[in-house]
C-alpha cells in the first residue's frame, strides 16, 4: 500500500482524499500547505501529520507517494525533489507550462527508479469513454471535421491570486481548457495549429487572457477551437462535435459530460452504439466551487487506473497549448 502525502490543500483536495480513502492501494499519511491555518485545519480534519514545507514532509513522514496540487509553476521542482527522495508522484494539471519539462520529469523518474503520473481525469467521463469506444470501432467512419467549444464563467476574483500571474498560472488554457484539449487529442489525435487569437473581454484588468480562438489542421481534416471564461452568468457549455463519413456525434453539457446528439448512416452502427451505451452511466455531474463550476469528479478512476496516466500522457495537450499561445504571440514560460 502506498503512503500518500499531498502538497497543496486547495479546492481539489477533497477529491483526492475521497479517491485515496476509496482505494485499497493508497493511504493518506501527510498533508502540506504553506498557509499555517489551512494546514492546521486540514491535518486535524483528516487526522494526519501536517507540514508547511513540502521538503520536510517528504523527508520526515515516511511517505512513498506524493500528490502535487500546488500553483502550476511549482509542479516541476516539487516533482524533482519527491522523485529524488524515493517517492512516486501524481501531478495535477498542468504538469508544467513547458512541454519539454515533461520529458525531463520522466527521465529523472526512470533514473531514480520511481514512477511519475498526471491527472487527466476528464478522460474518464462516461460520455467520453462512450465516444472513445465508438471511434475505436470506426462507427463514425472517416473523420471529416471537429469543433471544440468551451464557454465557461469565471468570476473576477478567480484572477486575484496566483492565477493572475502569467508565469505562475500560465493562462486560461492551462487552468480551464487543458482537460478538454487533452480529450480532443485522446479521441482524434493532436493537431497542428494554423492560427490563434486571444482576447481580454471580461477580465480586462488582468494579464491573463479570457478568450481564445484557434484553427487546427489534423492533416486529413480540419477543426476549430473556442475557449472562453467570459460567459455569464454561469457555465454555458463544453462540447466536442465530430463529423464522420458515416455519421456525427456531439458530446456536450457544461463539462463534456453528456452525449447531446448522435446519428449514423448505417443502421448496424446505430444498433452497435446502443449496445455500447447500455454499459455506460451517463451523465456525470461537474464539481462545484461555490461561485463557479469545473470539470467532472473522476479522480477515483485516476488512482485506481493510474498506469493509464503516465506522465508522458500529458505531453500532447501541453504541447498543443504551447503551440496555440505561440501562434497568438504569447508564451508563459
Amino acid at each position: 500500500m502506498k503512503k500518500v502525502g499531498i502538497i497543496g490543500c486547495g479546492a481539489i483536495l477533497p477529491r483526492h482524499i475521497e479517491a485515496i480513502n476509496n482505494s485499497s492501494n493508497y493511504k493518506l499519511s501527510a498533508l502540506c500547505d504553506i498557509q499555517q491555518d489551512i494546514i492546521d485545519n486540514a491535518a486535524k480534519k483528516y487526522n494526519v501529520d501536517g507540514y508547511t514545507d513540502y521538503k520536510s514532509m517528504i523527508r520526515d513522514s515516511k511517505i512513498d507517494f506524493v500528490t502535487i496540487a500546488t500553483p502550476n509553476s511549482q509542479h516541476v521542482d516539487q516533482a524533482f525533489y519527491a522523485i529524488k527522495n524515493c517517492c512516486d508522484v501524481l501531478i495535477e494539471k498542468p504538469v508544467s507550462l513547458n512541454p519539454q519539462e515533461i520529458n525531463v520529469i520522466q527521465a529523472r523518474a526512470k533514473h531514480h527508479m520511481q514512477k511519475a503520473y498526471c491527472v487527466l481525469q476528464v478522460r474518464m467521463n462516461p460520455a467520453i469513454q462512450t465516444v472513445k469506444e465508438v471511434l475505436d470501432k470506426g462507427l463514425l467512419g472517416k473523420i471529416r471535421g471537429v469543433n471544440l467549444i468551451q464557454r465557461w464563467q469565471r468570476p473576477f476574483e478567480y484572477f486575484t491570486g496566483w492565477r493572475a500571474i502569467p508565469e505562475i498560472g500560465g493562462g486560461t488554457l492551462y487552468e480551464c481548457g487543458i482537460h478538454y484539449l487533452d480529450v480532443l487529442g485522446y479521441l482524434v489525435g493532436f493537431p497542428k495549429v494554423l492560427s490563434s487569437s486571444v482576447y481580454n473581454i471580461k477580465h480586462k484588468d488582468c494579464d491573463i487572457e479570457d478568450t481564445i480562438y484557434s484553427l487546427f489542421d489534423f492533416d486529413d481534416f480540419g477543426g476549430t477551437m473556442e475557449v472562453t471564461i467570459a460567459a455569464e452568468p454561469h457555465n454555458l457549455e463544453c462540447s466536442l462535435s465530430i463529423l464522420g463519413s458515416n455519421g456525427y456525434l456531439k458530446i456536450g453539457g457544461k463539462a463534456m459530460n453528456i452525449i447531446e446528439s448522435v446519428n449514423f448512416l448505417s443502421n448496424g452502427c446505430k444498433v452497435e452504439y446502443e449496445t455500447i451505451l447500455k454499459t455506460k452511466k451517463i451523465p456525470n455531474t461537474p464539481n462545484s466551487y461555490g461561485s463557479y463550476a469545473g470539470s467532472c469528479p473522476n479522480h477515483p478512476d485516476v488512482y485506481d487506473n493510474i498506469e493509464n496516466f503516465k506522465i508522458t500522457e500529458s505531453y500532447g495537450a501541453i504541447n498543443l497549448i504551447d503551440q496555440i499561445y505561440k501562434k497568438s504571440g504569447m508564451c508563459y514560460y
